[in-house]
């Protein structure tokens, strides 16, 4: 076969053909009409009713050719997406900038409208029946205050703890609970408000007015906005309660509210109480009672057995009548006063 030379002259006298003409695509107009766009893009403030509208013209479209089928459902899914965010934005902007919750008053009306108390200590003791239909009554929910990052508005946190009413009077009502309750197992305070609930489940605002300074103790004050029953909660002595006495629980275990539990003082410490009665999550904070209805503790803790696997049943409860000192508690506000008061009552 021949050998075929093309010398560098040649190549350089060559020249580059004409650049071709773009082929021209003849642009079709929408398949939706401009009168359809400008009518439907308002409805993505109104997520329910464009749903509805797009479901009506989904089915209108279907007899349509593809391309017309295709350019309408891709029309109304870009609404639908967009309505989507503008109201998910909507409503985080409303629950972080709005208002304070209408859940959150400033006084429980179970307690305010609340004019008989139970008298105690009782003459008997009391059987299981008359401490559920008597004493619950007298304790409540509690959780901490949680901020909303946005607008520094209270709210209910997650977690629950009990609390006992200690004293009601014309001003207000004194509460006590674990102090771990409000300010975390940590113990450091966690802010100067908790939140209060009785049956109703409606929160009210509650002062943290004393935390002790040894003990696993916590006060709170609730402001009385009505009501002319008065109470005080009698105390009775570490020393007055016997190994084996019988004892009343009252708390909120697992989120399962105003449970009653019962058991004996399995042991007794300087400060503390081990008891047999049922404890869990929730109990914290709840009241012990005696058989009289005295005030004989506050539950404070439970073994864990996730990090104690062969522990069955190791509950614990400070005693009481710590509540009556008043040198061993730091306070805030008018909590010293309202301390002092319940302890001239007892006498």
């Amino acid at each position: 076969m021949e050998r075929i030379v093309i010398s560098h002259d040649e190549i350089a006298q060559t020249t580059q053909p004409a650049d071709e003409p773009a082929s021209i695509t003849a642009k079709l107009p929408s398949p939706i009409p401009w009168w359809a766009r400008v009518s439907l893009s308002p409805l993505v403030l109104v997520l329910p009713l464009l749903c509805v509208a797009s479901v009506v013209l989904r089915v209108a479209v279907r007899g349509l050719p593809p391309r017309s089928k295709f350019a309408w459902v891709s029309f109304l899914s870009t609404l639908l997406a967009i309505s989507g965010i503008v109201t998910s934005i909507g409503l985080v902007l409303t629950l972080t900038l709005g208002p304070a919750p209408s859940e959150v008053s400033r006084g429980l009306s179970e307690l305010d409208s609340k004019i008989e108390f139970p008298v105690l200590p009782a003459e008997h003791e009391l059987t299981s029946e008359q401490v559920s239909e008597q004493l619950k009554p007298l304790v409540v929910v509690l959780t901490p205050v949680q901020r909303n990052w946005f607008s520094h508005v209270e709210g209910p946190s997650s977690a629950l703890g009990a609390g006992i009413l200690l004293q009601a009077n014309a001003e207000g009502y004194l509460i006590a609970t674990a102090r771990h309750v409000i300010d975390g197992e940590a113990g450091r305070p966690n802010g100067q408000h908790a939140l209060v609930a009785s049956v109703s489940g409606t929160w009210a605002t509650a002062e943290v007015v004393a935390r002790h300074k040894n003990l696993d103790m916590l006060l709170l004050w609730l402001p009385r906005s009505a009501g002319k029953g008065g109470f005080t909660l009698p105390i009775v002595g570490a020393k007055q309660l016997k190994d084996g006495e019988t004892i009343f629980v009252i708390g909120h275990p697992q989120g399962l509210r105003f449970t009653l539990s019962t058991g004996i003082v399995s042991r007794k410490d300087q400060d503390a109480f081990q008891i047999s009665a049922p404890v869990s999550p929730g109990n914290s904070g709840g009241p012990l009672f005696n058989a009289r209805g005295q005030l004989a503790g506050i539950v404070t803790s439970m073994v864990d057995k996730n990090h104690s696997p062969n522990a069955e049943n190791l509950n614990f409860a400070v005693r009481a009548d710590a509540l009556l000192d008043v040198s061993g508690w730091t306070f805030s506000g008018d909590g010293r006063r309202h301390l002092e008061a319940f302890v001239q009552s007892q006498h």
